[in-house]
C-alpha cells in the first residue's frame, strides 16, 4: 500500500506559478489525489520555503539536496518528497512529506541531511520551516485537512 500511496503522491502539481505564496493547503490539488490515500490515516509534512541568495550556487546546492532526497528517500516512514521550481523573485516551496513526525526527525539526522542544513546560511537569502499534519477528512468530504502540527485537535 505504502508504494501505491508514495506514487499517487507523484501526480500532486502545483496550482500555478504562484502556488509558492500560498498555504500549502491551497498551493496543490490535493483533492485529485485524496480518495487514492489511505483512510483515516495522518501524515507529518514538513515545508521549506526559501529565497535564494543572488549568486548561489545551484549546481553545489543541487548536488546536496539530491543526496539528502536520496538518503530520505531510503528511510524509514519516506513518503514523498516535492522539489519545488525556483522562481525569478528566488522564491521556493519544497516538502518532505512522511508518515510520522518521529520518522521525519530521525531522517533529520542523517548525514547527507546535516550536510545540507550548513549550506543554508550560505545559499538562502531567507527561508522557513512549516510543520503540518496533513489528515483523511473522508467523513467531512472534504478531502485532506491540514492544521499546524502542534495544534489542539478539534473535539467533537
Amino acid at each position: 500500500m505504502l508504494r501505491i500511496e508514495m506514487e499517487t503522491f507523484d501526480a500532486l502539481q502545483p496550482t500555478g506559478d504562484e502556488y509558492a505564496a500560498k498555504p500549502v493547503a491551497e498551493a496543490f490539488d490535493w483533492d485529485v489525489i485524496a480518495s487514492e490515500l489511505r483512510p483515516q490515516h495522518e501524515w507529518y509534512l514538513v515545508v521549506f520555503r526559501s529565497v535564494r541568495r543572488a549568486g548561489a550556487d545551484e549546481e553545489r546546492l543541487t548536488a546536496f539536496d539530491d543526496a539528502a532526497h536520496a538518503e530520505a528517500a531510503a528511510a524509514a516512514g519516506f513518503v514523498h518528497y516535492f522539489k519545488g521550481p525556483t522562481s525569478s523573485d528566488g522564491s521556493c516551496l519544497s516538502f518532505c512529506l512522511w508518515d510520522s513526525r518521529s520518522d521525519a526527525r530521525a531522517a533529520s539526522g542523517l548525514p547527507a541531511h546535516r550536510q545540507a542544513v550548513l549550506l543554508i546560511e550560505e545559499m538562502y537569502e531567507r527561508y522557513t520551516l512549516e510543520f503540518v499534519r496533513v489528515s483523511h477528512a473522508a467523513a467531512t468530504g472534504r478531502g485532506l485537512a491540514f492544521e499546524p502540527y502542534d495544534a489542539l485537535a478539534a473535539t467533537a
